[in-house]
């Protein structure tokens, strides 16, 4: 049960949400405009003002793209349940190292009612989760989105699951590479040893959120807000759900267009081409590798294209130093925020690919536990 009014109770997430937000600032819902004004809203109605979504907020058409993305993907209940999907991608978050959507992704696994495993999740104990569906299908999360892990044998989903599956992934795969920049930390913090009262908290703040549960969610309310584009080549995994299809194309539209005039074609090609190589396997401690992989590139385009395969492959690497050389003097925050929602796209497409050969895998027994 929620114990705060509903105003008073979106005002404090929001709060809490911008005093880690670092790099940039959120228009402020007072002062939103336009397009910006019309996914607060949204926002509001489905779901609850946070930074993962509010930091992109002073590129419109980058916060319609991921609020629509997140929405269809994740928060729709489709072929899979929502909560099911909370579940996935708190997981996700944790192999992420993104505490601040782990906390947030857990709380509302409790506002599903699903108390216990949303304890097991934060704790990174999926194998004890008593329903074996969800256990099998977090194991999965944890095989596919762990670097250098043994793929999974079996596939704990159907083909017309598959879409939405791997679509909410993507979304949190990108929502958790941008959220590990521009946010430091989760607002819900702990004394050092006392990780029952952190597990209460979140408790007490999926309580808050169980309002957010109440009613399904509309599905393609969010597809006006983009104009509509072709689906890539590349997602093609996504053709069989229409809906799933339509909020990605215009999803990676938003971001390349974006990345026009700022992201160089040279920094592209080459990020594009070393994503391709990668076999998903593990970083070496050392950066060096970063180095070797962008010889051949200059200056700005060389500081991009290390950002990039850094926010891709370990993003656990990156320091202020890496953060500075893409911000620049001017600190122009527009700039710098379609400079990571291009990294951090280009991240998730590749790791909803990756994933999507894994499921498409002929050596997979392709059922449902």
């Amino acid at each position: 049960m929620a114990l705060l009014p509903k105003k008073l109770r979106f005002w404090l997430f929001d709060t809490l949400s911008l005093k880690t937000m670092r790099y940039v600032e959120a228009v402020p819902r007072h002062k939103a405009t336009g397009l910006v004004a019309e996914v607060y809203d949204m926002i509001v109605e489905d779901f609850f003002i946070n930074g993962s979504l509010t930091s992109r907020s002073r590129v419109p058409s980058l916060l319609a793209a991921i609020w629509s993305a997140g929405r269809e993907t994740a928060l729709v209940d489709d072929r899979l349940d929502r909560t099911t999907k909370e579940a996935m991608t708190a997981t996700l978050s944790g192999i992420n190292d993104c505490p601040y959507c782990g906390d947030m992704l857990v709380s509302l696994v409790h506002a599903g009612d699903r108390h216990e495993d949303a304890a097991r999740i934060l704790n990174e104990r999926e194998n004890q989760i008593d329903d074996p569906l969800l256990r099998e299908r977090l194991l999965w999360v944890r095989a596919v989105a762990t670097s250098g892990a043994e793929a999974p044998l079996s596939l704990p989903f159907t083909e017309d699951e598959l879409p939405e599956a791997i679509g909410a992934l993507m979304a949190l795969s990108d929502i958790n590479r941008f959220s590990h920049i521009v946010m430091d930390g989760s607002p819900v913090k702990a004394p050092l040893g006392l990780d029952t009262a952190k597990a209460a908290a979140l408790w007490i703040f999926g309580g808050e959120l169980r309002a957010t549960h109440i009613s399904p969610l509309e599905p393609g309310r969010s597809l006006h807000l983009l104009p509509d584009a072709e689906l890539p080549a590349d997602l093609h995994w996504a053709e069989s759900n229409p809906r799933i299809a339509r909020t990605l194309a215009q999803w990676t539209a938003a971001v390349e267009r974006q990345a026009q005039g700022i992201v160089p074609e040279a920094t592209q090609r080459l990020v594009h081409a070393r994503l391709q190589s990668w076999q998903n396997e593990k970083m070496p401690i050392s950066r060096q590798w970063v180095e070797t992989e962008t010889e051949g590139l200059e200056g700005e385009a060389r500081d991009i294209a290390r950002f990039a395969l850094l926010i891709a492959k370990a993003s656990y690497q990156i320091d202020d130093r890496i953060i500075e050389a893409v911000l620049g003097d001017e600190r122009d925050q527009e700039r710098f925020i379609r400079i990571l929602a291009w990294s951090t796209f280009t991240a998730a497409r590749y790791f909803a690919n990756h994933v999507a050969r894994l499921a498409a895998a002929p050596e997979q027994e392709k059922r449902v536990a």
